[in-house]
């Protein structure tokens, strides 16, 4: 028979209530009573009912992260698999684990949030991809519930969130094909309205304007399958530039299997700089350049954020515009 609170007390000679204190963490216990009860529980192999602990805190102690992407629209991203390892990494150490969910639309990105706030089966959320009108994040202010945002805030919106300087990122990414020799450079950046896209083009714009040449933008889905597409267009209407700036190395590899089907020599015909440094630039067959933005730290930053607003040691309804990454310098990393 498992061994049960009240047999907790009844061994170490305490009420029952004072074994609750111990279990909730109330430093208002003695400390030999406090080691007392843990002595006797560990002793005893007591397990505590986790369940009951969430209906009488009315806490869940999961963290809930909503990834908005077609069907398999994340097999083989390497973004989101260092983004979901760092965040169980880092919470591993605490007293929450992370609860994943994928929707395939923004009608159904909307309805998992409302679900959210309807069953409070998570106690905070992690934001990604901010866009420049997000509807989640009134949503989630007008009902108080805790949320930290990894990425650029709307304009005017008023959040925690941890990010890299992406215009800076942008412009440096343009700036290194540039000096390289590189006489036109354009982008292929994701879909319009995403804060991360928009932030890196604005850092590509100041580049090549500041070098007098001109703005050549794309804009397609997530993806490699969309940014081959695209790359492939460009390739056959005889557009593609000497250079180009991708929004990330999945996207990346979309312009690799373009190169790989028409012969296009890489670093030769075609410069590539792409963002995130994954292991996905380290196993390719030519030379590719990434840019570094330290993925650990943010997630360590936005977790640590997060769990301070749950646990009530960040005031309620008082958001604030936090940047601690916001002065970090993307890194070159070149993978030959």
């Amino acid at each position: 028979m498992a061994v049960t609170q009240h047999d907790i007390a009844r061994l170490a000679n305490v009420s029952q209530a004072t074994v609750s204190r111990v279990l909730a963490g109330d430093e208002r216990v003695a400390k030999n009573i406090k080691k007392l009860v843990l002595s006797v529980m560990h002793e005893h192999n007591y397990k505590p009912d986790t369940s009951a602990r969430m209906l009488r805190s009315k806490k869940t102690n999961l963290i809930g992260l909503v990834v908005k992407r077609p069907a398999q629209g994340l097999t083989g991203d390497p973004f989101y698999s260092a983004l979901i390892a760092e965040l169980m990494n880092d919470l591993a150490n605490t007293d929450f684990r992370l609860c994943v969910q994928m929707v395939h639309s923004k009608e159904d990105q909307i309805e998992a949030y409302d679900e959210m706030l309807r069953t409070r089966r998570v106690d905070g959320v992690l934001l990604v991809e901010s866009q420049a009108w997000d509807e989640r994040i009134p949503r989630l202010q007008e009902d108080n519930f805790p949320f930290v945002l990894i990425g650029n805030p709307p304009e005017m919106a008023c959040v925690y969130s941890v990010d890299n300087d992406n215009v800076y990122a942008g412009r440096l990414a343009t700036e290194h094909l540039i000096s390289q020799g590189y006489n036109s450079v354009g982008i292929i950046a994701g879909p319009a309205g995403i804060t991360v896209s928009e932030d890196r083009i604005a850092g590509y714009c100041q580049a090549v304007r500041k070098a007098g040449l001109p703005e050549l933008i794309w804009r397609c889905e997530f993806g490699a399958e969309s940014t081959y597409k695209e790359s492939k267009e460009l390739f056959l209407s005889k557009q593609l530039p000497e250079g180009l700036i991708v929004l990330d190395d999945f996207m990346a590899m979309g312009v690799l299997q373009m190169t790989r089907e028409f012969s296009v020599n890489v670093p030769d015909q075609l410069g590539i700089v792409s963002f995130n440094d994954s292991h996905l630039c380290r196993i390719t067959d030519c030379g590719v350049t990434s840019v570094n933005l330290c993925i650990p730290d943010l997630v360590r930053n936005a977790v640590a954020r997060l769990i301070e607003i749950i646990e009530g040691e960040v005031g309620g309804r008082t958001y604030s515009h936090d940047h601690p990454m916001q002065t970090r310098r993307a890194l070159f990393i070149h993978a030959e």
